[in-house]
């Protein structure tokens, strides 16, 4: 079986995102709604949240592989009462970590990717925590063989 590309690009963006001062103690995959719904009270007071989304196939490249473009939800999540500057500077420290057109990204057939349009997401009523989703597209070359 050849490498899964997405599996390696979500471990890679966890291993950058590391870097993001305050939120990147915590960089893991799951739903968000699912983590914020559970209350964890393990969770730190910030953290951050790669969710896969949608998947695209844009074209067969011969028998051998497939050319792909997916979205990863990056999502900053914080507890903290003055949530605002707060998700603000998380949102441009996942923005450093994942600089340049591949977005610093290593892994092996990706061609480029882009932010989409951001998401804040204030607290909803007796809920406290607070989020700001950033929507990375990433178009790569996934081998079949």
């Amino acid at each position: 079986m050849p490498d899964d590309v997405q599996s390696l690009l979500l471990a890679e963006l966890e291993q950058r995102l590391a870097a993001v001062p305050e939120f990147g103690a915590l960089v893991f995959e799951d739903s968000v709604l699912r983590v914020l719904d559970a209350a964890d009270p393990e969770l730190p007071d910030q953290f951050i949240v790669l969710q896969p989304g949608d998947t695209q196939e844009l074209e067969r490249v011969g028998h051998g592989s497939v050319r792909e473009q997916t979205t990863i939800n990056i999502t900053a999540v914080t507890k903290v009462r003055g949530f605002a500057p707060v998700l603000r500077a998380a949102r441009l420290g996942i923005k450093v970590a994942l600089a340049g057109n591949k977005a610093g990204v290593l892994t092996i057939g990706v061609q480029k990717a882009a932010f989409q349009s951001e998401s804040p997401l204030p607290p909803g009523p007796g809920r406290v925590w607070a989020a700001h989703v950033l929507p990375l597209q990433i178009t790569y070359v996934q081998p079949l063989k």
